[in-house]
């Protein structure tokens, strides 16, 4: 009986261990990239790289190629009629 419970015990640490490397460390890897991700410095970088690209496009005679023009306007069109603001 001595036996059975020190193997059992073993095997409970064995596995106790094994989660604790595999499964947490990747929460905590996936939490830290979503701090990261999340993290006022990163807003202020996509706002800068947002604001770039706004700024290049403005420049342009033509910001849409013809057929993406053609998708909005008819996207457009749809939520207007839905919203009756004709």
């Amino acid at each position: 009986m001595k036996i059975f419970i020190l193997k059992s015990a073993i095997i409970f640490l064995f596995c106790l261990l094994l989660f604790r490397f595999t499964i947490v460390s990747l929460a905590n890897e996936y939490e830290n990239k979503l701090n990261n991700y999340v993290s006022s410095s990163n807003f202020k970088e996509i706002k800068k790289d947002l604001f770039e690209s706004l700024k290049e496009n403005n420049e342009k005679d033509e910001i849409l190629d013809p057929e993406d023009a053609e998708i909005l306007s008819i996207f457009i069109r749809k939520i207007l009629k839905e919203l009756s603001l004709r």
